[in-house]
């Protein structure tokens, strides 16, 4: 199996310098349509669903939470909690609890029967890693550092200035 660092340059998989960063753009974006729908199948048979994992194992981590709180660490709607949890209070794995303090708030908690889709979770995850464990060590750590770098400045908002057209 060939990397991009075996590629001569004249190959043609391998887009001009200049072409790099659309490339990239075009790549990482093909790639996480592929991801989520393949770590979405990896959740199969008669568990939740990824998002409703994704939330309990939230609630398994962080102990109850106030919706607006899940929203926030997973980084979703409230209207999208609502939903979410909804579907896992019908399904009896979370109940709402009035907040202690704030009239106006609600907790989420998870029941007993919560614990084996939690369970499902983390060996989804593990599944998931498997993926990855296919790399090498070297690019392992390489993905992991460049993921980490993207995601801190998109999340500070930050990027280079557009490409100049006709360059």
């Amino acid at each position: 199996m060939s990397t991009v660092s075996d590629m001569k340059v004249s190959d043609p998989q391998v887009p001009r310098e200049a072409d790099l960063p659309l490339e990239l753009a075009i790549a990482v974006r093909s790639f996480v349509t592929t991801f989520e729908r393949w770590a979405k199948a990896m959740a199969s048979g008669d568990v939740p669903s990824y998002p409703r994992l994704r939330l309990l194992d939230c609630l398994r981590s962080e102990g109850p939470q106030r919706m607006s709180d899940i929203a926030g660490f997973l980084e979703i709607t409230p209207r999208s909690v609502t939903a979410l949890v909804d579907g896992l209070e019908a399904e009896g794995l979370v109940r709402r609890q009035p907040h202690p303090t704030d009239r106006r708030a609600t907790i989420i908690e998870p029941t007993e029967a919560a614990s084996g889709a939690a369970d499902q979770f983390q060996l989804h995850r593990a599944t998931i890693a498997r993926l990855f464990a296919t790399l090498s060590r070297a690019d392992q750590r390489d993905m992991l550092r460049l993921t980490r770098l993207l995601e801190e400045r998109m999340r500070a908002g930050t990027s280079a200035a557009p490409p100049e057209i006709g360059r």
